[in-house]
């Protein structure tokens, strides 16, 4: 695996960087496989450079100074086998795994954060199916489309301090566009 990365970076290979960063964090995981449910921890913050923290059961997403950067929680996630191996899907997480994201099975959505363990969801689809967002990778941004709610997207108000939601029309209110950053 590491040898593939190598030879696609060197460019004997087209490829893109969705691509690069995935086999990165394969490589990663080292003796542990893709196949049997590695939960990997990344940092995930929005185009405007709004980190994301925990306030009152709430992922708000702010600009974190100095002081205030150990604030920032950690996005763990695992791929979701249960949907196969199109589209990218994944369960989100914080607090270790703890605390997973799920969209309200309502109209429209909402972000919930729900207390169950990012292990425990992967095994049904039809039960991790509001866990779920189809990743994708554009220029280097990433987006997060809700595998319940089709259309609709993880996104952060473009005020700073506010909760992330999802949104079905982004616009210049709201951003649907993330950086992710694997870490080890």
């Amino acid at each position: 695996m590491v040898h593939l990365l190598h030879t696609m970076e060197s460019g004997r290979y087209s490829t893109n960087k969705s691509t690069l960063f995935l086999l990165s964090v394969l490589c990663a995981a080292g003796n542990k496989t893709w196949a049997h449910g590695v939960v990997f921890k990344s940092r995930l913050w929005d185009v405007n450079q709004k980190s994301l923290y925990l306030q009152n059961n709430e992922l708000i997403a702010g600009y974190l100074q100095a002081p205030n950067s150990a604030l920032e929680e950690k996005i763990f996630w695992i791929r979701n086998r249960a949907f196969g191996q199109e589209n990218f899907p994944v369960i989100l997480s914080i607090q270790g795994g703890k605390s997973s994201l799920a969209c309200s099975p309502g109209t429209p959505p909402e972000l919930q954060l729900e207390s169950v363990n990012i292990r425990d969801l992967c095994k049904d689809k039809e039960a991790s199916t509001r866990f779920t967002f189809f990743m994708s990778n554009k220029d280097g941004v990433w987006r997060f489309e809700s595998a319940a709610h089709p259309g609709w997207f993880l996104c952060t108000s473009s005020k700073a301090n506010e909760p992330i939601g999802l949104i079905n029309n982004p616009g210049s209110s709201h951003l649907v566009d993330f950086y992710f950053q694997p870490e080890s």
